[in-house]
């Protein structure tokens, strides 16, 4: 059944009391995709991290775990998820473990190279000019660096069938690869997770030391 388009803009970006019904739902139903994630990040202690649309905030606190020494920030253009996030993981937040920001992907605040590891699940959807996106999210990875990108590929027919294109672009797994070697990132992989009712594909790259 195709969704009407009220609730896929909430998909979008939640808002309001329904956007906070939207964070708790989205974390019950993302979470084997989101741990998937971050198993293909490969964490280490004293990793920096960035996730790029955190929403709930759920999958950085989880990462917090394996980056035990390291630095965690999560952007997102929801203030109503972040106030959900920052809400849910205050003790992480008052730590300085981990920092929730309203930003736009497409214009990270942040210097070069200053992430050992990025990631993004769910987002790429919503870019209408994704190779902004991904460019950013390579402009501030280290050299080295690891970067991970999951989505729900064209080729999940249901996933076509049920988010409605005007608001969801919803891509061949093979372009968002090529999407990511234009963007600059190097040693790029595919693979894919097969769940009950839905089909995930994952771009995992690098950006290589010395590349410029």
């Amino acid at each position: 059944m195709r969704k009407p388009q009220f609730i896929a803009r909430q998909g979008r970006k939640p808002s309001g009391l329904l956007g906070r019904i939207v964070a708790r739902v989205m974390a019950r139903e993302t979470a084997n995709e989101n741990d998937f994630a971050l198993e293909l990040l490969q964490l280490q202690p004293a990793d920096a991290v960035l996730e790029i649309g955190c929403g709930h905030g759920e999958t950085l606190a989880k990462a917090a775990n394996a980056a035990s020494s390291g630095s965690l920030c999560g952007i997102d253009f929801s203030p109503t998820m972040l106030r959900h996030a920052a809400r849910r993981h205050r003790q992480l937040v008052a730590e300085k473990r981990i920092e929730f920001r309203l930003e736009s992907s497409d214009r990270l605040p942040f210097p070069d190279a200053s992430f050992d590891k990025v990631f993004a699940v769910h987002t790429i959807y919503f870019w209408n000019r994704p190779l902004d996106h991904l460019t950013e999210a390579r402009r501030v990875l280290k050299p080295g660096g690891r970067f991970v990108l999951g989505f729900r590929p064209a080729e999940d027919a249901g996933f076509r069938a049920t988010f409605p294109s005007e608001i969801y672009h919803i891509r061949p797994e093979a372009e968002v690869a090529q999407l990511a070697r234009d963007a600059g990132f190097e040693a790029i992989q595919l693979r894919d997770l097969a769940l009950r009712n839905k089909r995930l594909s994952f771009v995992i790259a690098t950006r290589l030391r010395g590349a410029e």
